[in-house]
């Protein structure tokens, strides 16, 4: 890693939130960052859950006012960027990127231990990602602002949600933000490139060094566990040829997004103890150089994406569709409807 920073919290006595351990329900989800190619910056990721998120495909105009949180002092905020994100259980927004080509996506981190409490605002983790949306247009510039805001768990679908934030830039910069053991551990640099489950990453690196492309021994493993598809999205990553053109960028990272899919009711034979083996319910893939999202329902055999130099970051409306809607196929910017007016913001504040 280029860098790392672990920030201890002033004053930390004990973890403040715990994750509901005990819950073998989960949200699993795999991400691969491919920055190298000479055509794009893209991001492939799984959506994986045990339970269907009724997601809706968004898109939020500039200057819409939020809260962070519902306690006594939320961090405030009014959207500088225009943002395209797919919600889960109108709560909160789980993947998505915005004008400036900056990406953010919350995947499932059993274990996570958010910071004690302390002077800083509070910003709801279903939120954390429509903040970096919302405020930032790079990397380096969310890492800073997040600094001042205090991240807290917030309950959706009568649960919590331990979760850390993966972010990349036009740039091909990345980083990926976790709390472990009650302290934010950031990983930082063009060379944070896949994301998926438990453990933290720090242990998912000292793992992928016993393998054979990483200097180890062992062959690729095949099982649907987080630390087997970890290594199998950083092999495939690492082969993957110099392609041709955006499209043929777009197909071979799809591609590699495949090989760490969970099929449904598969099973997790690892021998392992994670809780994060659950099926694949969505693919996107962020196209951060060209601005443009695309879609993969696992239950159609369509591909569907937004372009956001067709949308007007300055409209007056929320504008939504129904990700679920089997005629979706190819370019649909033109086939969002109003959802909502800016001065109701969604997803909702806490």
């Amino acid at each position: 890693m280029k860098a790392k920073t672990v920030i201890a919290v002033a004053g930390f006595i004990a973890a403040a939130t715990t994750t509901l351990g005990w819950v073998r329900a989960a949200e699993a989800c795999s991400l691969v960052l491919w920055n190298t190619n000479g055509q794009a910056v893209v991001v492939g990721r799984t959506w994986d859950l045990y339970v269907d998120e009724k997601p809706r495909l968004v898109y939020l105009p500039r200057g819409i006012a939020r809260r962070g949180d519902d306690g006594g002092d939320p961090v405030r905020w009014t959207s500088k960027y225009a943002s395209a994100v797919l919600t889960a259980f109108d709560a909160g927004s789980g993947d998505g990127m915005n004008e400036a080509g900056l990406g953010a996506h919350l995947l499932y981190l059993h274990g996570t231990e958010y910071e004690a409490p302390d002077k800083r605002p509070g910003l709801s983790n279903l939120l954390w990602a429509q903040y970096v949306l919302d405020n930032y247009a790079t990397v380096t510039e969310a890492l800073e602002g997040l600094k001042k805001v205090r991240v807290v768990s917030k309950e959706a679908l009568g649960r919590e949600w331990p979760v850390h934030l993966a972010i990349e830039d036009a740039s091909g910069d990345s980083a990926v933000i976790e709390f472990v053991k009650g302290r934010t551990v950031v990983h930082h640099g063009k060379d944070v490139t896949v994301m998926t489950n438990e453990p933290d990453l720090d242990t998912q690196l000292a793992n992928l060094k016993r393998y054979r492309l990483f200097g180890g021994t062992l062959a690729m493993p095949g099982d649907v566990d987080p630390m087997s598809r970890f290594v199998r999205a950083a092999s495939y990553l690492k082969t993957l040829p110099v392609p041709a053109d955006t499209a043929d960028t777009i197909g071979r990272l799809v591609g590699v997004i495949r090989t760490v899919s969970v099929p449904f009711g598969a099973e997790d034979t690892s021998g392992g103890e994670a809780v994060d083996s659950w099926p694949t319910r969505w693919g996107t893939v962020t196209d951060l150089s060209h601005k443009v999202y695309y879609v993969m329902p696992v239950d159609s055999p369509n591909v569907y994406w937004l372009d956001f130099a067709r949308l007007d970051p300055k409209g007056g409306d929320i504008l939504a569709l129904d990700p679920y809607d089997v005629s979706l196929s190819g370019d649909i910017s033109s086939r969002f409807k109003p959802f909502s007016t800016k001065e109701k913001a969604f997803p909702p504040s806490p």
